[in-house]
């Protein structure tokens, strides 16, 4: 399986992670167990491997001591809090949103609409909520139904930009959007025709218009051409509610600054996932089907991860930064998926696995690895699961902008100039 190249190993050996550190090594093993700095087994061998995400994030936060300047670069790379939010908390039971854990949710039969209402508005429907689904307008289903067959799955992130855009465009000038309101209204829009979009990646290869009365879960199953049972439903409602937020996620950040800048709500959602297409955010997702790929067997994957931790890269799927002792919401959405009636021997490869992964290596799956996994089991088309995740966060991108918009705060980081001065120009002697 051919590999992408990186410019340098994801984990370090300890004597490079003590020479960077400049510390003893029982410091660095404090630094471990503390949470600060996450570290692998070694196949086969009594030494372990250090991540040098965590350590360069340990050394600006200790270099932050020199000034503001490095405080402020370190809170920019998983570091210490630097927007004020009453969206979403990040606890170690996973994300809680407005008082609510996302888990309990998503456990309790939820719908995505109530959470992102929710998240919306910080109240708490009990009874069902259902979106009056809005007709498109013309442009809009003219664009949608002249869409060429994509040539890979993993164009959709684009697509969805594209018509947030079309949408958006479809609403009238800028001015009269930003200050008319109905943001909520056109957030529930845009997520019906993101939903609709997903036909796409299916295999008629068409945008699929949700009917009136359907819910976001329902849509989906519909668009993906999926069978519609209660265990599809369950995964599907599980991962849009789990995946609706995560405080201030790089698309989160792009929506807070775009609406800073006065910008209508398309343009923000359509910033957040341009954003969100990157290789290290929803084609992360991509990396982990690629993991899986062609891989019949149990150790067929451990060999994988044994070759990824010899060349010093992280496994993908593997190890989340907020959550060193394992990401609540990949357990959960494991959890799902095993329990699942049918289970093919490509998939119970994938759960012995984990399982080996966990006991032998140290690692601790994470969100994307079990979304993935799902995917699988739902029969879902190439690429699915880091769109879905999209579609998710968009309700949590809504309420960030919202947030943000109430804050009338311009986001503006400056950056500190670390190039070469220019000498003096010389003048002529006159």
């Amino acid at each position: 399986m051919n590999q992408p190249a990186v410019n340098m190993r994801d984990y370090v050996p300890a004597r490079e992670a003590l020479r960077i550190l400049q510390i003893r090594q029982q410091t660095l093993y404090a630094y471990v167990s503390r949470g600060w700095i996450r570290s692998v087994r070694r196949p086969g061998r009594k030494d372990r491997l250090y991540l040098r995400e965590d350590i360069e994030k340990v050394k600006a936060r200790a270099e932050a001591r020199a000034g503001h300047g490095a405080v402020a670069a370190s809170a920019m790379n998983w570091g210490e809090p630097i927007i004020p939010t009453s969206i979403t908390e990040i606890t170690p039971q996973g994300p809680r949103y407005r008082g609510h854990l996302a888990i309990q949710l998503a456990r309790s039969g939820a719908s995505f609409e109530s959470v992102a209402e929710l998240l919306w508005s910080g109240l708490w429907q009990e009874e069902p909520v259902r979106w009056a689904v809005t007709p498109l307008p013309a442009d809009v289903r003219k664009l949608a139904g002249s869409m060429p067959r994509l040539e890979s799955n993993d164009q959709l992130l684009e697509i969805l930009a594209l018509m947030t855009l079309k949408l958006g465009v479809s609403r009238g000038g800028i001015a009269e959007r930003v200050r008319g309101g109905k943001t909520l209204d056109a957030a529930r829009q845009i997520l019906q025709v993101l939903t609709g979009s997903f036909g796409y990646i299916s295999p008629a290869g068409r945008f699929v218009g949700m009917r009136d009365g359907q819910s976001v879960v329902e849509g989906l199953l519909r668009s993906l051409a999926i069978s519609d049972t209660s265990e599809n439903r369950e995964a599907l409602q599980a991962m849009l509610i789990l995946f609706a937020d995560h405080e201030l996620s790089p698309g989160a950040f792009v929506a807070r600054v775009t609406a800073s800048a006065g910008a209508t709500l398309h343009s923000c959602i359509a910033s957040a996932i341009c954003t969100t297409s990157g290789v290290q955010i929803g084609r992360l997702y991509d990396r982990v089907e690629e993991f899986f790929r062609g891989a019949p067997a149990k150790a067929v994957l451990i060999e994988r991860a044994r070759q990824f931790q010899e060349r010093g890269r992280a496994v993908p799927g593997f190890g989340h930064p907020l959550y060193p002792r394992g990401d609540p919401r990949g357990l959960f959405l494991l959890e799902l998926a095993q329990q699942r009636a049918r289970q093919s021997r490509r998939l119970e490869a994938i759960y012995g696995f984990v399982d080996e992964a966990q006991a032998k290596l140290g690692l601790a799956p994470r969100h994307e690895l079990a979304a993935v996994s799902l995917a699988i089991a739902m029969d879902m088309p190439r690429h699915s699961a880091g769109a879905l995740f999209t579609l998710a966060r968009t309700a949590g991108w809504v309420a960030h902008v919202q947030e943000q918009r109430l804050s009338g705060a311009l986001l503006r980081p400056r950056a500190k100039f670390v190039g070469t001065e220019m000498a003096a120009t010389p003048t002529s002697a006159a």
